[in-house]
């Protein structure tokens, strides 16, 4: 898959309401796993954390991808103006 078509997946699953509402629901089940757990509850609260780095992490490469379009975009702009 070329920097074009990652981006336009990304940007897709950015806008796409049942991604966003599937991945809040998510979020928001670790967060109160985590905030609802016991004292001695480590090891449900660190699975919590994962699921919140994992989620924070697809975010991260969502991003990255729609970043490197604009970032090619830019460099083939100066290309052609070269």
């Amino acid at each position: 898959m070329n920097i074009q078509e990652k981006a336009s997946a990304a940007k897709r699953l950015r806008k796409d309401e049942a991604f966003q509402m599937f991945v809040a629901e998510v979020r928001e089940a670790a967060i109160a796993e985590f905030v609802n757990s016991g004292p001695q509850d480590t090891d449900a609260r660190e699975e919590a954390h994962a699921i919140l780095r994992a989620l924070a992490a697809i975010d991260g490469r969502l991003s990255a991808a729609e970043g490197a379009k604009a970032i090619n975009d830019r460099k083939d702009q100066h290309r052609a103006n070269d």
